[in-house]
């Protein structure tokens, strides 16, 4: 099998253009025999993988080059024999010489472009630690699916060596056969594309890779926009240019999130090196990254169906490239800043957006939140002012935290103000928001919990609480 060409990865976006993949992560409880024979394959694929790799890059040391078109062909063919390869199915074989010939390729790609920019000279992909695990993908057609009792459960063969040499370890099983995993009640097996079996934190992960139709939303209308800024106690807030009521999604359970993981993460490591780890601190790290993925993804479902909802077609993004270098906010906001995920916010809007057919756009913020939207002031873009941009004047002013104060008095929400200014930075119509949509905003909270006391005396103190639940809109 070769790489594709441009003209065959082309077809297959004309043939996948109205369909979407969908991911389900599923967390394996395993027995303590099934776990030592999962570790097993992936311990098998590590090392198939570092042979691949040894042999590549002693290969590109004698010939300063390799034949990137046939690659992961060659090493299909060449390395059948290998003891590793023939521990693993061939299809969970053939999947990591894949992963092999994608990593020296795109060290190929790197190499060209150094050569023909002077960019960074990239280094030749490296080894895994040894001893480690890798992951194994199966195809869709190598997943027997059966039903037992109403509950779906799929079924994967081991590899031919495997089965003989494991007889023994595993008597009275059929591990050493086949795998058996329960099959996630969210996961359509009839549009599975592929399983991929892999390890973090010595835990076993199973993703259950489908391809979905797209659905069509014929109603949305894109002069209909919702701007969007981001912060932290303010996670995002939105503002929508017909005139509706604007929301903000609460991003203090996220604080506490990352504030509980420090302080454990600076008890374990009390007195202890700086390089120090710990299967304590594997645990807490995995722990504080699936809270933080399972609020970005809902707070970006949430986003999305608002937008369904109201039938707006389009998107503005408010986004500084850079956000978190060189940020001198304090010790405290810098720690809390750098630490939670804008960027995969971003990303997995920009997914949605894509699936549903809502238009996403990232527009620069500079001066967004400093200059005041009901009084027009200009929005330069930073580093790109002129000189008669930079004596420019705010005419409001940050008041008190959450406040912005406009050249006639009125008090709106500072972050609101943010939000309606990135959509006028992005040519928008914001001639329907009213003072009021920036000073009454709804408060959603993603996680429902213990309700949070509300500041007096701010206009955040108006916005009305709601705790809702991630879910897919109405179809």
């Amino acid at each position: 099998m070769t790489f594709k060409s441009k003209e065959q990865k082309q077809q297959d976006k004309e043939k996948n253009k109205d369909t979407y993949v969908s991911t389900v992560v599923q967390h394996l409880k395993l027995s303590s025999l099934g776990y030592a024979v999962i570790s097993d394959i992936l311990e098998h694929a590590n090392s198939l993988y570092n042979t691949l790799t040894y042999n590549l890059r002693q290969g590109f040391f004698v010939y300063s080059t390799l034949n990137f078109q046939s690659i992961a062909y060659d090493l299909q063919t060449d390395f059948k024999e290998n003891y590793h390869y023939k521990m693993l199915q061939s299809q969970a074989a053939q999947s990591v010489c894949h992963k092999v010939a994608e990593n020296f390729k795109s060290f190929k790609q790197l190499l060209d472009k150094h050569y023909i920019d002077g960019s960074k000279k990239p280094k030749l992909p490296g080894y895994r630690m040894p001893g480690g695990m890798f992951e194994v993908t199966y195809p869709g057609q190598t997943v027997k699916i059966e039903i037992e009792h109403g509950i779906k459960f799929a079924t994967i063969s081991t590899g031919i060596q495997f089965r003989k040499l494991r007889k023994e370890d595993v008597v009275g099983t059929k591990l050493n056969e086949y795998i058996k995993l329960r099959v996630p009640d969210t996961v359509e097996t009839s549009t599975l594309v592929e399983l991929t079996i892999t390890s973090k934190h010595r835990q076993i992960y199973a993703h259950w890779v489908c391809r979905k139709k797209a659905e069509v939303f014929t109603a949305l209308d894109n002069s209909n926009v919702l701007g969007i800024d981001i912060g932290l106690n303010n996670f995002v807030t939105c503002i929508p240019n017909t005139g509706k009521e604007g929301f903000i999604i609460n991003g203090r359970p996220l604080k506490a999130i990352n504030q509980f993981y420090n302080k454990t993460v600076s008890k374990l490591k009390k007195g202890k090196d700086v390089d120090f780890w710990s299967g304590s601190l594997a645990r807490a790290t995995q722990t504080r990254n699936n809270q933080v993925r399972d609020f970005i993804k809902k707070s970006a479902r949430t986003i999305i169906n608002k937008c369904l909802e109201s039938k707006i077609g389009k998107i503005v993004f408010g986004w500084n490239q850079g956000i978190k270098n060189e940020i001198d906010n304090g010790r405290v906001n810098n720690q809390n800043f750098v630490q939670v995920p804008f960027t995969a916010l971003r990303d997995t809007l920009k997914y949605l957006c894509e699936r549903y057919g809502i238009e996403f756009v990232v527009v620069e913020e500079s001066y967004t939140s400093k200059m005041s939207f009901f009084d027009g002031d200009e929005l330069p873009v930073f580093g790109k002012e002129t000189e008669s941009q930079k004596k420019l004047k705010p005419s409001g002013k940050r008041t008190r935290r959450g406040e912005y104060k406009t050249a006639s008095g009125s008090i709106i929400n500072a972050d609101a103000q943010g939000a309606s200014n990135i959509l006028r930075k992005a040519k928008i119509d914001t001639s329907k928001i009213t003072y009021k949509v920036c000073q009454v905003l709804k408060t959603i909270n993603i996680w429902i919990g213990k309700k949070l006391s509300k500041r007096k005396g701010t206009v955040a103190s108006l916005s009305s609480s709601t705790a809702i639940s991630a879910t897919e809109p109405a179809q």
